[in-house]
């Protein structure tokens, strides 16, 4: 397997920055690069917030996409 380009984001600085990132995760789909992937386990228990689960091809990679609820930034990382 190949690594994944894709970084984490800890806290998204603002709510247009992260509809360019929602963009942007919906062209690496459209370009299968990227596919979507059931949530297997919520970002905390429970249905707290919006989350999205996206599996980056060529390297297998698992990520979480969690929406911003404030004060909560929202976060892009890799499922562990």
């Amino acid at each position: 397997m190949n690594n994944c380009p894709w970084k984490k984001i800890t806290d998204f600085q603002s709510l247009s920055e992260f509809n360019r990132f929602v963009d942007w995760i919906g062209e690496e789909i459209r370009s299968g690069a990227a596919e979507d992937v059931a949530v297997a386990k919520p970002y905390l228990d429970g249905n707290t917030f919006k989350e999205k689960w996206f599996r980056h091809i060529e390297s297998g990679k698992i990520w979480r996409l969690v929406w911003p609820d404030a004060p909560f930034h929202g976060v892009f990382e890799p499922v562990e």
